[in-house]
């Protein structure tokens, strides 16, 4: 057997061994774990949903301020903002309520208003409510009526339309107020439509309203109205419900006006005074220092 013929079987086992190696060098860039492609740097904006606090947290990179007043609010008060893809229609008892989506830029307007007024409240007061939900959306309709608002007490959400009568940064602000007491109003007794104490206030002869429904289409029923006496305006003759409502948007966000009022009529004075009352009874955070607070606000280009 010559040198050649000798070698031969370690030459085999050599290329074997090569070919192990090789074929373990492939399987090892198989297995690999493949990581994901770089995501490119966007320019911070408003998230487009912010829950709780656990999408966005203040202070994280490329959350802008706007976010961050988001992601505070809802932390703060643990509620749930929902600013993209509400699910619309939604069933209740008393009927659907319906909206869409609204644009962004229009939201964008919305939050400064709404997170000066909301972050007024005391934490203790919104727990005290069950609010669960914030929805910002547009075209919000209840039983197909555009409304501003709309509390909806069964499944412990607010809804705001934040396009609809923007052209009054006042009645926007007076609105929030108004339709959120709506829910402390409810939670107070579990009535909303029926208070006797309160309608005993009313002057001689005068009754209240079939309820705010009814004069949704009348644009100058929310207007302040110093002829009528023992209301702040026609929307307030309704029903006692938003009586109630409206006098406490228009202390919380106009003071001087229902202070000046109060002094020439008495009915709204005690009003003023019972609402006072009634939400420190309810929440007791909602003391001086709140009404301090809400007095303090600036409001300016309102």
């Amino acid at each position: 057997m010559d040198a050649m013929s000798k070698n031969q079987p370690q030459i085999r086992w050599l290329w074997i061994a090569v070919v192990l190696l090789l074929a373990s060098i492939q399987l090892q860039t198989w297995l690999r774990p493949k990581l994901p492609a770089p995501v490119p740097a966007q320019s911070p904006t408003l998230p487009e949903s912010a829950v709780g606090a656990r999408q966005t947290h203040p202070g994280a990179t490329g959350s802008s301020p706007a976010a961050d007043l988001v992601a505070e609010l809802s932390q703060k008060y643990s509620l749930e903002l929902v600013l993209a893809d509400p699910q619309f229609p939604v069933r209740t008892f008393h009927g659907p309520i319906t909206g869409r989506p609204a644009p962004q830029a229009e939201k964008q307007s919305f939050l400064p208003i709404f997170i000066a007024e909301w972050n007024l409240y005391p934490v203790e007061l919104i727990k005290a409510t069950r609010l669960r939900r914030i929805i910002l959306c547009e075209e919000l309709a209840f039983q197909g009526q555009r409304r501003f608002s709309i509390p909806d007490f069964e499944h412990d959400d607010l809804y705001f339309d934040v396009v609809r009568g923007r052209h009054s940064e006042s009645y926007v602000r007076k609105c929030i107020h108004h339709e959120f007491f709506h829910i402390i109003d409810y939670r107070d007794d579990g009535q909303l439509y029926a208070d006797a104490s309160w309608a005993a206030l009313l002057p001689p002869e005068t009754r209240y309203g079939t309820g705010g429904k009814n004069v949704q289409n009348d644009p100058t029923v929310s207007l302040l109205d110093a002829s009528i006496a023992g209301f702040l305006n026609k929307y307030s003759m309704s029903g006692v419900e938003e009586d109630k409502a409206e006098i406490f948007a228009n202390m919380v966000v106009d003071h001087d006006t229902v202070a000046a009022r109060a002094e020439t009529d008495p009915i709204i004075a005690e009003k003023a005074r019972r609402m006072a009352e009634l939400l420190k009874t309810f929440c007791p955070q909602m003391d001086e220092n709140f009404w301090t607070a809400a007095q303090r606000l600036n409001r300016r280009g309102q």
